[in-house]
């Protein structure tokens, strides 16, 4: 997948398959006013949020610094290449870094090399590796806040105070998943959409574009 690409899925919530967007929409009005710099705000309840951004060997967290995350199961490897792109609608006053490989691709947003946004994307995830990750989070976290359930693709979501997590996966074929993970301020995830109403807008919409192509 292409660098760019990256971030246009990041707004997750395509009509066909829900994480996979091609357009990114804010606040599902479409364009909107870009995010600002003084927009963003890490509290002290988002740094003390339990919630992370997890990978086998190390966790993500809002607030931490931008030059120590990609570390552990983060850790850019020797075939990745070195991202630094921003999501539409975001200042680039923002700081972006992260990588890509063909398989994975690991994106993270900071305001003054603070993070508070961070994306993990497995373009082909198996089924058991959807259920491990779920089941995962919620022997961490508890039952999510809401799960949201289409044809072609699932949403989970946890929130504690300020902070969001959401895993998202869009069925690629008959067994693999696009398997997308974020973490971020919630108020910068419901203005690029990821959120539990613009997922279940856009897998209703999903829905009704299946059974019309299914009945021409």
């Amino acid at each position: 997948m292409k660098r760019l690409q990256l971030w246009l899925s990041l707004g997750l919530l395509s009509l066909l398959a829900g994480c996979d967007v091609s357009g990114l929409a804010i606040n599902g009005k479409g364009p909107g006013p870009q995010l600002e710099l003084d927009e963003v705000r890490i509290e002290r309840d988002a740094l003390t949020s339990n919630l992370a951004l997890m990978s086998n060997e190390s966790a993500i967290r809002v607030g931490q610094k931008l030059n120590t995350a990609l570390v552990g199961g983060f850790r850019k490897p020797l075939k990745g290449v070195t991202l630094r792109e921003l999501p539409p609608g975001l200042s680039a006053e923002f700081s972006g870094l992260g990588w890509e490989t063909p398989e994975r691709t690991v994106s993270l947003v900071a305001k003054e090399d603070d993070i508070f946004l961070a994306l993990d994307m497995v373009n082909l995830a198996k089924l058991e590796d959807r259920n491990d990750l779920a089941a995962r989070y919620e022997f961490l976290y508890g039952e999510p806040k809401a799960k949201v359930s289409g044809p072609n693709s699932d949403y989970w979501f946890w929130e504690d105070g300020p902070v969001r997590s959401m895993i998202c996966a869009v069925k690629v074929d008959d067994t693999s998943y696009r398997l997308t993970t974020v973490l971020g301020l919630k108020d910068v995830m419901d203005r690029l959409r990821m959120d539990e109403d613009s997922a279940k807008r856009d897998v209703a919409a999903a829905t009704q574009i299946s059974a019309e192509t299914d009945s021409n």
